[in-house]
This record gives structure tokens, C-alpha cells and sequence, in this order.
């Protein structure tokens, strides 16, 4: 083999070792790492859903949330400074939504954006031949691109109520799990064409009915337990009844059975049968 076709190879297994050996090899060091105690006394502080996780889910939690802290970028907005308990805090909770799934989920998340509170944001208009931009106040966001942004204030006085009905991580990231197959449209990915089916037949049942009762932004519905902004599209649907799987998961599985059904598979989570899961 000449010189020239031995570079050849060592440029390809090069490659190779870089694209696929070497993540593996750093997120399996990653997952080994012990998860430090501050972040456990932490968590057990200011994540109300943290104090309910069976030990398990508690560790796969752990493995998780290294690992989204060492592949996602976060970034300060507004002279706010990123902590590493705040980076821990919002990562934590990410990381619970995947670990009945795979952190790949993650695969498009490249940054994390977090402003003190309720941000200004841009958002673009059309009423018939009439185009314009509009700027609304917002406490969080999920892009396709690959970019969640998040209000401090909000996310952290959610994250340690236990009696909260909201949780804004949830939802954001709720969102990206969606946008991982494309555009959001209320289905992540499935699997089988039986499993996306089904989900379709069960969710837009649910939406539906929520639709019927119509909506004016956030609150309750006649049954207390989705929030009405799920009716405003099936993406947004999507993440209200994951804020509902994971905060009011009893009540949810009462509710809508079929629904809750749905989610535990996809998440492959059982919130509902977690330690003091609310009743009410």
C-alpha cells in the first residue's frame, strides 16, 4: 500500500474512533463518575420531584444529568451568571424525562439560554397579506435548531414547590423530545407504526375534547388536570400533559387512562406509582 492510501486509512479509522468510539468511551467514564454529594443535598433542597424518585430512577437520574452537563452548552442572558447549582438544577431535570429513554433524545440539544426572569421575545405575525413582528413576554422556549431558553425566577419557584401543576423545564424539554423526528407536532418518536398509531388515536381523542372546552391561556380544566393551553396545538398538548405525567401523574391515570398509558410507555416511567405521588 503506498503512502498515500496509508493516510487514507488512518484519516477514516481516524474518523471513525472520533464519531463513534470516543463519545462512547467518555460517556461511559461520565456515567461511572460518582454524582457529588452538594448535588444530592441540592436536588433533595430544590427539586420537589428529586425527593419522590425510587433509587433507580434516582441513578439513571444521576448518569443523566453528567452527562448533559458535559455535552450541552449553557449561556447567561441579561448579566445573569449560570452557577454550576443552577446548571445542575435545569440539567436534573432534563435528565429525569430521559431516564426511562436514552440522553441520545438529546442528540440536536447544543444550548441551554437563561435569563433572570420573563424574557422579551420576537415572534412573527400574518393576518392575510399583512406580515409583521411582535414582541411578547416569555418564560420559556424550545427550538428545533437545538436551543432551549428558559426564565430563571419561574423555573426555580416551580422546581421546589411540591404542590406545583407547572414546571417550565418539564415542558421546554418536553418539547425537544418532540422536535427530535422533526417538526413539533405533539408525537415524538415512536417506534412501530402500531405504537404511532395508537398514540395518535389516544391523543387526538384528548385534544379534542380539550378543544371543546375551549381555552384563554393557562388554567385548569373542567376536570382539573390538563391545562388549557394544551388545547392550542398538538405540540403544546404534548408538553402540558408531560408537566401533568410527572406532577399530578395520580390524577392524570384517573382521569385519562389511556392517555397516562401512553406516556408511562413512552417514558417508560410509573409516576404514579412513585412515593407520595399527590392525590389530590
Amino acid at each position: 500500500m503506498t503512502g498515500y492510501g496509508l493516510a487514507l486509512v488512518a484519516i477514516v479509522l481516524g474518523a471513525f474512533y472520533g464519531l463513534f468510539i470516543h463519545p462512547r468511551l467518555r460517556r461511559k467514564r461520565i456515567r461511572a463518575r460518582e454524582f457529588p454529594a452538594v448535588w444530592r443535598q441540592q436536588l433533595s433542597r430544590d427539586m420537589a420531584l428529586y425527593r419522590r424518585l425510587p433509587p433507580d430512577v434516582r441513578r439513571r437520574l444521576h448518569q443523566n444529568t453528567l452527562l448533559i452537563l458535559d455535552e450541552v452548552n449553557f449561556y447567561g442572558c441579561a448579566d445573569l451568571e449560570v452557577t454550576e447549582a443552577r446548571k445542575v438544577l435545569i440539567a436534573a431535570h432534563a435528565g429525569l424525562l430521559v431516564t426511562g429513554l436514552s440522553v441520545d433524545y438529546y442528540r440536536r440539544l447544543q444550548a441551554i439560554l437563561v435569563y433572570p426572569g420573563a424574557y422579551r421575545s420576537a415572534v412573527e405575525w400574518q393576518d392575510g397579506s399583512i406580515a409583521g413582528v411582535s414582541r411578547e413576554d416569555r418564560l420559556g422556549e424550545s427550538w428545533d435548531t437545538g436551543r432551549v431558553i428558559l426564565g430563571w425566577d419561574q423555573l426555580a419557584r416551580e422546581a421546589a414547590d411540591p404542590e406545583t401543576t407547572s414546571n417550565v423545564l418539564l415542558h421546554e424539554f418536553a418539547h425537544q423530545l418532540d422536535q427530535l423526528d422533526g417538526d413539533a407536532d405533539g408525537a415524538p418518536p415512536l417506534g412501530s407504526g402500531a405504537v404511532a398509531a395508537h398514540w395518535e388515536e389516544v391523543f387526538s381523542d384528548a385534544w379534542e375534547r380539550l378543544q371543546a372546552e375551549g381555552h384563554n391561556g393557562r388554567g385548569r380544566h373542567e376536570q382539573g388536570v390538563i391545562d388549557r393551553y394544551g388545547a392550542t396545538s398538538p405540540a403544546e398538548f404534548f408538553a402540558v400533559v408531560t408537566e401533568a405525567f410527572f406532577l399530578t401523574p395520580v390524577r392524570l391515570r384517573d382521569a385519562e387512562p389511556a392517555l397516562y398509558e401512553c406516556l408511562e410507555r413512552f417514558y417508560g416511567l410509573s409516576p404514579a406509582g412513585w412515593p407520595e405521588a399527590r392525590q389530590t
